[in-house]
């Protein structure tokens, strides 16, 4: 039962992807991301009432810069969808994990102390480099030249 959870969570997001690149004829992303979360928040509340939740945090300002990054982010991918063929807005997105490895490698440089080498895990390393070209290899034949800015903002 869980794998056919997971293949109907695929389903609606290609099918979230598609409407999104129909929808960037007529709406830019700012809307789109304005609509998509509307619609979450009438489902929330919905949920909330059924279960008699309370949504009080201790933390708001880490609640506030969360969906702060998470708006940036998402209508960064929205605007890729919109300016780039549909596959490779795709691809760009599953590039976050290539992303956080990143974050994690720039965090251990920047933590290290003085006289140690550079970087102790070297495979960790070439594999976020093999991350970073097989997406450019995937890019390359169809990003055309009118499409840098979407693929940049994608990335």
């Amino acid at each position: 039962m869980q794998a056919l959870w997971m293949l109907l969570g695929a389903f609606f997001f290609a099918t979230m992807g598609v409407c999104i690149k129909f929808a960037s004829n007529d709406f830019n992303s700012f809307e789109i991301v304005t609509y998509r979360g509307l619609v979450g928040i009438i489902f929330m509340w919905f949920y909330v009432r059924h279960r008699g939740v309370s949504l009080h945090t201790r933390v708001p300002m880490m609640h506030a810069w969360r969906s702060l990054v998470g708006s940036v982010a998402m209508t960064s991918w929205f605007f890729a969808i919109s300016a780039l063929p549909l596959a490779t807005a795709m691809t760009l997105n599953y590039m976050s994990s290539v992303w956080i490895a990143t974050f994690l490698i720039g965090g251990a440089i920047l933590l290290q102390r003085r006289g140690q080498p550079i970087l102790r895990q070297g495979p960790l390393f070439l594999t976020v480099l093999a991350g970073f070209a097989g997406v450019a290899m995937m890019l390359r034949p169809t990003l055309a030249p009118n499409q840098l800015l979407g693929g940049l903002v994608g990335l």
